[in-house]
């Protein structure tokens, strides 16, 4: 299988926004049931330490701090395990990373803690904090993974950059198309049409990205109700397939270059 041909840009995107999706429907299942601790949103878990330090709130102060430990570690991991892989030329390290990915939230998911209207009762015990530890780590994995498609930097667990480039895209296409009306040469038509179209496509991406999180936590609040934590075996499946794509297509070989080179 080692002459199997890359996954390809289009594939990669569709890949992107399935990862963004999960991500998206990790984080809100996590959310409701870990009580208002992120799992993939770093900077709302931030933001919850700083109100905790305000507070003087030493026991709570350890949930989100837990996340963001567990996050950062996960992400460091992955990005390690990316780089010895491109120096090495293995092509599957997405198969590695995905299934661990997959084994953390196979294990949150079958967690037995008890509830309270869709909440885990004890906030500060050891099963608790295991099981913020699991998905803020499994989250960590999954930024760490795939991150490059082409020149376009993609987030798959949260999407404030994404926000921020999308509006940077839209700006850049407002004015050339402003600078166009005013200029009206045809020479610089053909010049200046490259920008644009990359912003537009960018901005769609972008965009999609955007969609692709806030319906997957739509998703996952739905399925939550119904399941509770066996809610995340659904991203575990689609973690497996891709598994299985990039064992015949692999996945991250465009960023290991990117990398490396």
């Amino acid at each position: 299988m080692s002459n199997q041909p890359e996954l390809g840009t289009a594939g990669k995107i569709a890949v992107a926004l399935a990862l963004t999706a999960v991500g998206g429907y990790v984080d809100a299942v996590g959310y409701v049931a870990l009580f208002e601790v992120f799992t993939a949103n770093m900077s709302g878990n931030s933001v919850h330490v700083g109100m905790y330090l305000g507070r003087q709130d030493w026991p709570n102060l350890l949930r989100p701090l837990c996340a963001i430990v567990s996050y950062i570690v996960g992400m460091t991991l992955t990005r390690i395990a990316v780089q010895i892989a491109g120096r090495r030329g293995v092509k599957r390290i997405a198969s590695f990373t995905l299934a661990v990915e997959a084994l953390l939230l196979a294990l949150f998911a079958c967690a037995t803690p008890a509830m309270h209207l869709g909440q885990i009762v004890d906030l500060h015990s050891p099963i608790y904090f295991t099981l913020v530890a699991l998905l803020a780590f499994a989250m960590g994995v999954q930024t760490a993974t795939l991150t490059h498609i082409g020149a376009l930097t993609i987030y798959t667990t949260f999407v404030t950059g994404t926000l921020t480039k999308l509006t940077e895209s839209f700006t850049r296409a407002l004015f050339w198309s402003y600078d166009q009306l005013r200029e009206l040469k045809r020479i610089s038509h053909v010049v200046r049409l490259a920008p644009k179209q990359r912003d537009v496509r960018e901005g769609a991406m972008l965009a999609s990205t955007w969609t692709c999180y806030v319906a997957g936590a739509a998703i996952g609040i739905v399925v939550k109700q119904r399941w509770e934590l066996r809610a995340l075996y659904l991203p575990v499946a689609v973690l497996m397939v891709f598994i299985v794509v990039d064992q015949f297509r692999p996945i991250d070989v465009e960023e290991e270059r990117h990398q490396t080179g």
